[in-house]
């Protein structure tokens, strides 16, 4: 028996971008197509009344239900916004209030460009990461400092708070809810389908690994988004210790009891993903691929995939050894 459709709410208010809207709503109907079935998602637009709004180049849309109204929700999307200013931005009362208490009955809040700094706001986003974009940088640093800020990451993914710095990472937040709500397989066709085939596309990673920062130390979620954003260059234990203000052994240690493996492992599994990113999208030598992910020769690349994986990487991109 098939489950129900995920209950998605779209925020639309005044200065959106419509587009950011229609791409969200017809990548969910994608995903449901790929997958010959029923629809996965049953998205309902949710504005600050039942009345039109009016994007950033005035074109209007209805939504279907005002926010006191909105109905139960598992997902809720803040769309991209169009905000030139450096101020903060108002948020209602009502709207707060709805992000709030739905976050706290387990919804997801995915937040695109500078929609952050109206999830920003509710306060939601205190103590967590969040990616940003490069204009909206300097408002979140000088009027939100408990959000630690990723201006260099397009997607992060904390809890479930999820935030996109551009438009392109939130195809991978789609793919993300894709995943969480109808497992891997489903998400890998909708990130084929709506990425370029020629490289990876930004929030793969950030995507692969969400399941590893499941955690509460603040401290070690920020040593892992280090090493995720390091991975490619020469990068040591001692390294991200030194980073993160902590002693090697009591690194060690921490890390272990957060991640649920010790923090050379992490270091070798993100490159090791990345890996499995690039040979399935890429007809590139084995040694470009190993060096591209941080390896400095192939068979200490060709050992440790085969280690993690099971398979060679030829095997694996389905060219043999």
């Amino acid at each position: 028996m098939s489950q129900p459709p995920v209950q998605v709410a779209m925020y639309a208010d005044a200065d959106c971008w419509l587009g950011s809207i229609h791409l969200i709503r017809e990548l969910l109907a994608v995903a449901g197509t790929l997958q010959r079935g029923p629809a996965l998602f049953d998205v309902t637009v949710v504005g600050p009344t039942s009345a039109p709004v009016a994007s950033f180049t005035g074109t209007q849309l209805t939504p279907d239900v005002g926010v006191e109204a909105a109905p139960p929700a598992q997902v809720i999307f803040l769309p991209a916004f169009y905000f030139p200013d450096r101020g903060r931005r108002a948020v209602g009362a009502a709207l707060a209030a709805w992000l709030r208490q739905a976050y706290a009955d387990g919804a997801i809040i995915v937040a695109i460009t500078s929609s952050v700094r109206l999830l920003a706001e509710t306060g939601l986003l205190d103590g967590r990461e969040a990616a940003c974009n490069p204009a909206d940088w300097l408002t979140l640093r000088n009027h939100y400092p408990a959000i630690h800020c990723l201006p260099d990451a397009p997607l992060a993914i904390d809890g479930r708070v999820v935030t996109a710095a551009s438009i392109n990472p939130a195809i991978d937040a789609c793919a993300y809810l894709v995943a969480h709500f109808y497992g891997d397989k489903a998400a890998r066709k909708l990130a084929r389908f709506a990425n370029s085939t020629q490289q990876p596309s930004y929030g793969q990673f950030a995507l692969a690994s969400a399941a590893w920062r499941q955690h509460p130390d603040d401290r070690i979620r920020q040593a892992q988004a280090y090493i995720e954003r390091q991975f490619m260059q020469p990068l040591t234990v001692p390294d991200v210790a030194r980073r993160a203000s902590m002693s090697e052994r009591n690194f060690n240690r921490r890390f272990a009891a957060a991640v649920g493996m010790p923090p050379a492992r992490y270091i070798m599994r993100c490159r090791i993903e990345h890996a499995k990113q690039l040979l399935s999208q890429q007809r590139v030598p084995v040694l470009t691929v190993a060096l591209q992910c941080g390896f400095n020769d192939e068979n200490a690349f060709r050992r440790a995939f085969r280690q993690l994986c099971g398979v060679t990487p030829g095997a694996y991109r389905g060219g043999g050894t």
